[in-house]
């Protein structure tokens, strides 16, 4: 035996002496990992019970605690359940899960709100009534192996679900009904399609009280395109020509005889059109563009026959600026002259969409100058007045705000659009023609001269009336959703009253040709009023029917809701 002072100096077996001090670190910290793989595991399945739960909830949200509950009866999870009322639905203990560790959950029932513009932690609100979603917080004690014996507390883990049913709905913003005029729609779309329209007033009345199925009609047109195995969003972006178009309109089923005859008509007009437009800048199907066209889908969406070609003549009219002369067309006005420019449509929000809540549609941007000839009143009477009108039409937008479902079917739901009428701007005077296209510029309004005779001559001006920004909210029944119903919002009085606005800021300027003929200025700006209050009804006419192949009112939209659908509950957070 070795005496210790030689036994300090040997160096022999030192690394197995450092291994044996070392193994009770190494295995304890293989032990903390194996503590902490075991409590990553646990909280995974924490939270895929919580998903399930609150999906299970969501299908059944008038019974959500029960639903929950019965939930983790089915899967043997110790569980009980508690209400927002306080009520407790204990636990079911078997044999098989008596040594489990129990856990306790939190049912809350509410609205839940898919808009970007909502921070994800807001988007969920609890809600006793119509509530369509369902957000369960689940909690129990981890298991834990070496790691218990140094914590005092045992580590509680928690998870939160929260599901809702998903819900789609397809609405538009245009305009629709008012009295039509056959020469100016003729004059105008024809213009827009590079050919000459015949159509009469009841052509055109067919088409606006007509309402073409976009399913049935996106199949049409993938037929004529051999794109039967595409997607939804190939036929979108695929270029289809007018004629096409026409043709696939046509092929939908249920239409009237004076529908298919309008069609007919028009296709014949616009048979050597040559020019290929987008569908995504009329329809926008961002829930279904990925679905092939044999899958289909039960989605219904529904867009007006005559804002369908209307908006595809200004995408297939390269400049979107149109110069008429209208002649004497409306009756109770003299020659008429006008310069259209409409504006490039939204890319992403056309005028008809399917979307869930929080999209929104919108129109597109339009200018309008109208130079109309009128025979003077009272002390002008005898005398020509040209009335020169300047006006600008912001895009009106509709979001869709909420969809309520009612349950019974997917179809049984109530809907909320928030619509905004777009700034109008009214004024009296005469603009550049070549800037009217320029949405980036601003038209400058000029003194116009609107009396000139061998006696005298009268320039004036009226600045434009901007209409007042106000949100409008719309609530659509799931009648007035299967019947189409058309609810309008404004933003401005009518006509005549803005006329009378713009007469009374109306700068005059009266050059008197004949020297010593006396003239009342006060006298004057109540003829023009009397002779412009006396067209009022002509100009109402003339400009709604201009404007309707923009799809656009003065300060006004009309927006509808064509179709809703609720599915089965999702996981959203």
């Amino acid at each position: 035996m070795k005496v210790p002072k030689t036994l300090l100096k040997d160096r022999a077996g030192n690394i197995g002496t450092l291994a044996a001090l070392s193994l009770p670190l190494l295995i304890f910290s293989i032990a903390l990992g194996v503590d902490y793989s075991y409590l990553t595991l646990q909280q995974r399945q924490l939270q895929t019970e919580a998903d399930l739960a609150a999906i299970a909830a969501a299908a059944s949200v008038g019974d959500a605690e029960q639903s929950a509950a019965t939930y983790f009866a089915l899967n043997n999870l110790p569980i009980s359940v508690t209400g927002k009322d306080g009520k407790v639905i204990p636990a079911v203990i078997t044999p098989s899960n008596a040594k489990l560790t129990q856990g306790t959950a939190l049912v809350e029932r509410g609205r839940y709100t898919a808009d970007p513009a909502i921070a994800p932690e807001a988007r969920f609100k609890t809600a006793t009534t119509d509530a369509d979603a369902a957000r369960v917080m689940l909690s129990r004690k981890a298991d834990l192996f070496v790691s218990s014996l140094f914590m005092q507390n045992s580590l509680t883990l928690s998870a939160t679900g929260s599901a809702a049913r998903s819900k789609t709905a397809s609405f538009s913003i245009g305009t629709r009904l008012a009295s039509l005029n056959g020469g100016i729609l003729n004059a105008l779309l024809g213009k827009l399609l590079g050919t000459n329209l015949s159509l009469n007033v009841m052509d055109y009345r067919a088409l606006v009280d007509t309402d073409i199925s976009v399913q049935p009609f996106l199949k049409a047109i993938a037929t004529n395109l051999n794109l039967t195995a595409g997607t939804y969003e190939d036929v979108l972006n695929a270029g289809v020509t007018m004629p096409q178009l026409l043709t696939s309109m046509a092929a939908v089923e249920g239409l009237s005889g004076p529908v298919r005859s309008a069609l007919r008509l028009l296709e014949q007009a616009t048979a050597g059109s040559k020019v290929k437009l987008p569908l995504s800048r009329i329809l926008n199907l961002d829930p279904k563009k990925g679905l092939t066209i044999g899958t289909g889908g039960d989605w219904k969406m529904s867009i007006n026959a005559l804002q369908m070609i209307s908006s595809a003549a200004a995408l297939a009219n390269g400049t979107n600026q149109v110069a008429l002369d209208l002649g004497t067309v409306v009756p109770g006005l003299g020659a008429v002259t006008v310069d259209l420019a409409i504006g490039e449509p939204p890319v992403e929000t056309p005028s008809n969409r399917l979307g869930a809540p929080g999209t929104a549609v919108r129109s597109a941007q339009t200018r309008l100058a109208v130079e109309v000839n009128i025979d003077g009143l009272a002390v002008l009477a005898g005398l020509r007045v040209k009335l020169p009108l300047y006006i600008e039409v912001a895009a009106s937008e509709a979001k869709l705000a909420d969809i309520r479902c009612l349950g019974g079917s997917a179809s049984n739901a109530s809907v909320a659009i928030d619509a905004v009428a777009g700034v109008a701007e009214i004024a009296l005077g005469k603009v550049n023609p070549s800037v009217l296209s320029h949405f980036s510029d601003e038209p400058r309004v000029e003194k116009a001269r609107i009396v000139d005779s061998a006696l005298l001559s009268v320039d004036a001006r009226a600045p434009g009336e901007a209409m007042n920004l106000t949100k409008t909210h719309l609530t659509y029944t799931s009648a007035e959703v299967a019947a189409g119903t058309t609810k309008s919002i404004s933003t401005r009085d009518t006509l005549s009253s803005t006329i009378q606005t713009m007469l009374g800021d109306m700068e005059l300027e009266i050059n008197v040709k004949l020297l010593g003929l006396p003239i009342n200025a006060s006298i004057l700006t109540s003829a023009l009023a009397t002779t412009l209050g006396a067209v009022t009804p002509a100009l109402d006419q003339l400009l709604y029917n201009l404007l309707l192949v923009a799809g656009v009112r003065i300060g006004e939209a009309d927006i509808r809701v064509t179709g809703v659908s609720c599915k089965r509950p999702a996981l959203v957070q």
